[in-house]
């Protein structure tokens, strides 16, 4: 298994799974032409797409959904409550509630976090013995969110803000509420603190991932991740607005 993003920001965000036999994006935040360019990068193009599963309905997640599904006859996995939002045409419900569900060789398990969304859902993917986990949109930490994203071999994590990089920015006082907010989004320290909790001796890879151009920098978020992976063999990068990131293989140690 090994997974890319096409982008990862606030003006939106893509990412791809693949094993072997099959590809499936993860959210759908650009515009049709530009994810297709995006594709490019990864020798993709739309039609090698099984499925595109979805986390919930914001914007920077699913503006080109609609487009790529009726275009290319894509299946749309997504919460009912985030179908209710988007739409699409040729939807799948995801019941969180019975858990595990595949497409294709990729086990896929969805996992209900707190983020200001209509039934939003993050994911552990699963092919061949190996464990990716992406947590990209949520406000604060539980101990549920903890177990179902430990004994990954990698995670794509969400680096969102810096607390006072955020306080001191130009957001109007009730956004910078709802950022900061149990159903907003992480900042570094909770980032890193989940990081370091989720951290077992199989876990190889961490992303950073949807990091605010306004309220963070890559320097504080190297700083974080290096104070809890510092002492381990744990490789970590920073995914970008622009790029995003090439073409990860998940290993098992």
């Amino acid at each position: 298994m090994r997974f890319a993003s096409l982008g990862s920001g606030s003006k939106g965000n893509c990412s791809v799974v693949a094993s072997d036999s099959i590809s499936i994006m993860v959210d759908c935040g650009f515009s049709y032409k530009d994810m297709v360019t995006r594709l490019k990068r990864l020798d993709l193009n739309p039609d090698a797409l099984a499925a595109i599963v979805v986390t919930h309905e914001h914007s920077d997640h699913v503006n080109g959904i609609k487009a790529l599904s009726n275009r290319h006859s894509i299946p749309v996995y997504a919460s009912r409550g985030t179908w209710i939002e988007i739409g699409a045409d040729n939807y799948k419900f995801i019941n969180h509630i019975d858990g595990l569900f595949s497409i294709g060789d990729i086990n896929i398990t969805p996992i209900p976090v707190p983020h200001d969304a209509r039934e939003p859902l993050q994911f552990v993917f699963g092919c061949s013995e190996k464990r990716l986990g992406i947590l990209s949109d949520l406000g604060s930490l539980s101990n549920r969110i903890l177990t179902a994203f430990s004994e990954l071999d990698a995670v794509s994590v969400e680096f969102n803000h810096d607390i006072s990089l955020l306080q001191r920015g130009p957001y109007p006082s009730y956004l910078k509420t709802r950022i900061s907010g149990d159903y907003g989004h992480l900042n570094n320290n909770q980032a890193a603190k989940l990081v370091e909790q989720i951290a077992s001796d199989r876990l190889c890879t961490v992303v950073a991932c949807h990091i605010s151009e306004i309220n963070n920098e890559v320097a504080l978020v190297e700083k974080a991740l290096e104070s809890v992976l510092k002492d381990r063999d744990i490789e970590y990068l920073v995914a970008s607005q622009s790029d995003g990131f090439g073409w990860i293989t998940v290993e098992r140690r």
